[in-house]
């Protein structure tokens, strides 16, 4: 009887400790499901000269996220505000981990401090979303998987 006992608050700890541990996000994609090439679809700088809508005066973004974990692509910031046009290079890593998915670059772009939530739009279908403040500058961006 006390050996049955001892067995069953054995099982009981065991199966209480899986149960504190969680189970895994299910709106989280499989990193495989959101490799492919993104392309700048909403991207909007908000300051002290107000809001700045980058896509239509000229700024665009395409980022390729590889099965290998790294990026390629480019970044061109169009003249705004007195700042002159930029481009960068986002040659680098990603990484995704449940929602989130960041950039390691070796060009000194904001992409590289900003975290994106992965955010199912359709089957299959999926938008890395990103917003954060550098330097008093608000930017909203969203990638769009070609």
């Amino acid at each position: 009887m006390r050996v049955r006992l001892l067995s069953a608050i054995a099982a009981l700890t065991t199966l209480a400790a899986v149960a504190a541990c969680g189970g895994s996000d299910s709106t989280a994609p499989d990193n495989s499901a959101i490799v492919g090439t993104y392309n700048a679809f909403q991207w909007t700088t908000t300051g002290g000269t107000g809001q700045t809508n980058q896509l239509s005066i000229g700024s665009t973004l395409q980022i390729t996220l590889a099965a290998n974990g790294s990026t390629s692509g480019h970044m061109h910031m169009a003249a705004s505000n007195g700042a002159p046009a930029t481009d960068f290079d986002l040659a680098g890593t990603w990484s995704a981990s449940d929602n989130t998915v960041t950039f390691t670059q070796v060009s000194d772009n904001f992409l590289r401090d900003m975290t994106f939530l992965a955010e199912q739009v359709a089957t299959n279908a999926w938008d890395l979303v990103g917003n954060d403040t550098f330097s008093g500058v608000a930017v909203s961006l969203r990638l769009r998987r070609q």
